[in-house]
């Protein structure tokens, strides 16, 4: 088993006896699921408006602490293992990466287009959908070497993007070839869209797995903090994606 929170030792605070009712569900994962996202949505639509409002640095500084206590609060919740801070900081997680997507959608329908924020919504919800058919029909198997291309190739994004922040440091015109809206660029964006779109299968399989071991509900809380992490990611680049291309017409 390849996902470090599923290994023996990870999982001790979360196992429960397979006779207990507690237990977690897939239903149960959906119903926390969309119950983060709803609360995302509502701290969005408020950091987005303050935006369209007019009021650009209230909204700048909230999209700062989002994206800084959201970051803080994910390591929290992946390392801390603790099946009750589960709940409530995946609820305050949900809600200071909202304040982050909306200061970010608002900045690119201001700036750019409104078309591109509802393109992103769109296609995200699409590449979810797709992914759970490829992968509730077997026609992509989540195997051990799938896992590593696919981890391996997140980590190889990451890199880039921290080695692109410290060039623009010094040099912002050093980042235009794979940022910018070259066809290299673009193609950039397309190949991290994908990557992006595989780690839904990896989660997908994550709380299967999960599931399969008999963890404690509480786990429902943290298989729905996976799904979001990857969610807006996903979205972040087809906002990015849809930038470039706009871009060009």
């Amino acid at each position: 088993m390849s996902n470090p929170m599923l290994s023996e030792r990870a999982v001790e605070n979360f196992r429960t006896g397979e006779s207990s009712s507690q237990v977690m569900t897939i239903s149960g994962v959906v119903l926390k699921t969309t119950f983060l996202f709803v609360v995302l949505l509502l701290a969005a639509s408020y950091s987005f408006s303050l935006i369209l409002s007019g009021f650009m640095d209230k909204a700048m500084m909230l999209g700062k602490v989002g994206a800084i206590g959201g970051f803080i609060v994910a390591m929290v919740i992946i390392f801390a293992r603790n099946s009750k801070i589960l709940a409530p900081l995946s609820v305050v997680y949900a809600g200071l990466e909202g304040l982050f997507v909306g200061g970010v959608s608002a900045m690119f329908a201001k700036f750019i287009n409104f078309e591109i924020v509802a393109q992103a919504v769109i296609a995200t919800l699409a590449t979810l959908l797709a992914m759970l058919f490829l992968y509730s029909s077997k026609l992509i198997r989540c195997t051990e070497k799938f896992r590593a291309t696919i981890m391996t190739a997140t980590l190889g994004v990451a890199v880039i993007y921290v080695v692109t922040f410290i060039m623009n440091l010094f040099n912002p015109a050093s980042s235009s070839l794979l940022m910018g809206s070259s066809p290299i660029g673009i193609g950039f964006s397309v190949i991290v869209c994908l990557i992006a779109a595989f780690n839904l299968i990896i989660d997908f399989h994550f709380i299967e797995t999960a599931k399969n071991m008999n963890l404690d509900k509480s786990f429902e809380w943290y298989s729905g903090f996976s799904l979001m992490v990857t969610l807006v990611w996903l979205y972040i680049e087809f906002l990015k994606l849809f930038a470039k291309l706009s871009s060009r017409d």
